[in-house]
């Protein structure tokens, strides 16, 4: 993924919270009622909408810690992966951990998008979002604005969502 730093990316803006579990391993696939044939490496944007009404609060709480909706990032990119597929959700429900089906909607109609290798940002990156799949020109120096990688089965056993 390195070669593509400073160069455009593909990016896809979530709705907060759930660009902030995504970008703390909680949430491995993203619900989508579209499906892409795109695969390659991905930005998660975190919008400025703040959905507390639809947010799974035990969780957020526990991944994102109790002040959560004043703490998360909002309006910025705040982690980068590769989309490696999407397919049915309804059809991957069972496989799922349970963090990750708490944060999705895997019923009918709808698309799991699975991103992997997924790294947070140190500092999330101000930048304006887009509806659908967008290009994000990532900076040249993204390798070092990286966390160490992290897994999400892990994640989800440590804060007890396996």
């Amino acid at each position: 993924m390195g070669e593509l730093f400073g160069r455009p990316m593909k990016a896809l803006s979530l709705w907060q919270p759930w660009a902030a579990l995504m970008a703390a391993h909680v949430k491995l696939h993203e619900t989508r009622h579209w499906k892409t044939a795109y695969r390659g490496p991905i930005a998660i944007h975190a919008a400025k909408r703040l959905d507390v009404a639809g947010a799974p609060e035990d969780l957020c709480i526990a991944a994102l810690g109790a002040d959560w909706r004043t703490t998360i990032p909002l309006g910025a990119v705040v982690a980068v992966g590769r989309l490696t597929g999407c397919r049915d959700a309804h059809l991957i429900r069972r496989l799922v951990t349970a963090g990750d089906l708490e944060a999705g909607n895997f019923s009918g109609g709808r698309f799991a998008w699975r991103v992997e290798d997924l790294r947070e940002l140190i500092e999330p990156i101000p930048t304006l979002g887009r509806q659908g799949l967008f290009d994000w020109l990532a900076p040249a120096d993204l390798a070092d604005r990286l966390k160490p990688a992290f897994d999400h089965a892990e994640a989800c056993r440590v804060i007890g969502w396996a």
